[in-house]
């Protein structure tokens, strides 16, 4: 039985994956979506399911409000000793850990390693009872990056004990080079790191029999003849048994794709002269391989049909998230209407409260029902798409009157951190009470798509926007989900959104 990449249409960017007993395990970059730190789970590395989230808010006040593209980048999960941990870089604060002795329970608060900017991108080992940390550089934090470094970490206190070493230097043969995967196997480290970018780059493999280098490199994967760009930073794993062609090792990565985002592809791997080939090469010999866009599955069948615990866990906040902002029960979620900006009209770009999930399949509906009886004057709430730019649709009271709005972002002239919005206000002739939402996906190709965002009034009446086309989105992929804000008071302002549904259409 064969699968098809990609596994996961969804925007789990910079994936890593360990297999502990007979789980696998998944993490990703959560950027500054909270919870964060995703944590999947699969049986057969093809079928994942989000079971839960490491990190519940980022330890430092600017993260309770929006930092968009900064946050939790590129994390790595590994088990030692009974614990499973999680090392994560924030671009400007440092390096931090995360650890816990159930991946499906609660996680310890980040915990810094070492402060400084212009990290990212850590990996642990532990060799001997003592621990290496290997990490990339952020080149817009400290003026140069396409370096890999290592420093010493004490295993007690999980704090830095050494300098921090530079071991490869990619400059020339390797620019851009980043996300490093630490390993050893026959003898000999293994640094799995993508380099080129991630649009149009590769994946390579450095390899040395002692840890501080030197490093051989070797190119393992590129797209080549292939449709799938990139191919980006992942992790290898290794299964109990072969499959069916004999296949026991096996590489996650991402790639690229506009407004899909960081989407999840699994390639087979196998060794020869101590070297991984990947893809392609596994059949050529030759590295470097190419993806397989199809390949028999790691294990038969499988069917998960666990219950799902929280049916809302793939909504994340736009920051770290209070208890003010919502309420979660089993079929609604109460969403209070709060005031976000001090000066001037609430902004969905810099609102730490409002509530999105990521794409999931290429084409889909979204629906909800947002009851408006306890919103309150000077308040509205609505639904939103978010790409490199927004759009939301809402309905909100002012002066006495109902009104809904059309709301479109513009972007700022100071570069990617801000947004503006031009809001068309509109009297609103229907019933305030339970109003039906619906935003349509559609496909135009591997990158793009439009998207319609409606509601429906009474008698049948329903207010539909132009469909707009999303290219790309910033940093992330495409984000969709609901809001509700005041520039009045907050008490007891709020909708209810209830029959909540994404659709693969």
């Amino acid at each position: 039985m064969k699968y098809q990449n990609p596994i996961l249409v969804c925007d789990y960017s910079d994936p890593d994956v360990i297999c502990v007993g007979d789980t696998f395990y998944m993490t990703a970059s959560s950027f500054n979506f909270m919870p964060g730190l995703p944590i999947l789970t699969s049986k057969d590395l093809v079928n994942w399911k989000l079971e839960n989230y490491a990190c519940q808010r980022i330890p430092f006040a600017i993260y309770d409000k929006p930092q968009n593209a900064k946050g939790l980048w590129a994390p790595s999960i590994r088990f030692h000793n009974g614990m499973f941990y999680i090392f994560v870089a924030t671009p400007d604060e440092g390096i931090f850990y995360t650890c816990t002795k159930n991946p499906l329970e609660k996680w310890s608060e980040l915990k810094c390693i070492v402060r400084g900017k212009g990290f990212e991108d850590p990996c642990p080992i532990w060799e001997n009872e003592k621990l290496f940390v290997v990490h990339a550089f952020v080149k817009s934090r400290i003026g140069f990056n396409s370096k890999l470094a290592l420093f010493e970490v004490d295993p007690k206190t999980m704090t830095q004990i050494s300098g921090d070493k530079i071991i490869f230097d990619g400059t020339k043969t390797q620019p851009t080079i980043e996300g490093p995967k630490f390993y050893k196997r026959n003898g000999f480290y293994y640094i799995f790191a993508p380099a080129g970018g991630v649009s149009a780059g590769w994946q390579s493999v450095l390899r040395s029999k002692q840890i501080t280098g030197p490093y051989e490199e070797k190119i393992v994967l590129v797209q080549g003849e292939s449709a799938i760009n990139g191919p980006h930073q992942g992790g290898w794993v290794e299964t109990e048994k072969p499959n069916s062609k004999g296949i026991k090792d096996w590489f996650i990565h991402f790639q690229e794709r506009g407004i899909y985002g960081r989407i999840t592809h699994l390639q087979p791997m196998r060794w020869a002269n101590d070297w991984p080939l990947i893809g392609t090469a596994i059949e050529s010999g030759v590295a470097p391989g190419e993806p397989y866009k199809e390949f028999e599955k790691p294990f038969g069948f499988y069917s998960d049909k666990k219950e799902v615990k929280n049916p809302f866990l793939d909504f994340q906040f736009s920051a770290n998230p209070k208890a003010e902002y919502a309420e979660f029960y089993e079929d609604r979620i109460k969403l209070n209407a709060c005031t976000t900006i001090k000066s001037g009209e609430p902004n969905i770009w810099k609102s730490p409260n409002v509530l999105t999930k990521k794409i999931d399949a290429e084409n889909f509906d979204f629906e909800c029902e947002i009851d408006y009886a306890h919103l309150k004057e000077n308040s509205c709430a609505g639904i939103v798409f978010l790409g490199d730019e927004y759009k939301a649709l809402a309905i909100g009271k002012e002066n006495g009157k109902v009104y809904f709005s059309f709301v479109e972002s513009v972007g700022s002239e100071n570069g990617d951190e801000e947004r503006f919005e031009n809001i068309r206000m509109y009297p609103y002739k229907g019933s305030v009470g339970i109003v039906k939402y619906n935003i349509s996906f559609r496909k135009i190709n591997d990158r793009t798509a439009h998207v319609t965002l409606s509601f429906d009034v009474d008698d049948g009446i329903e207010i539909k926007s132009k469909p707009f086309i999303l290219e790309n989105a910033h940093w992330v992929g495409g984000r969709f989900g609901f809001y509700a804000f005041t520039t009045g008071s907050t008490e007891d302002s709020y909708v209810t959104v209830s029959s909540i549904k994404t659709s693969e259409v």
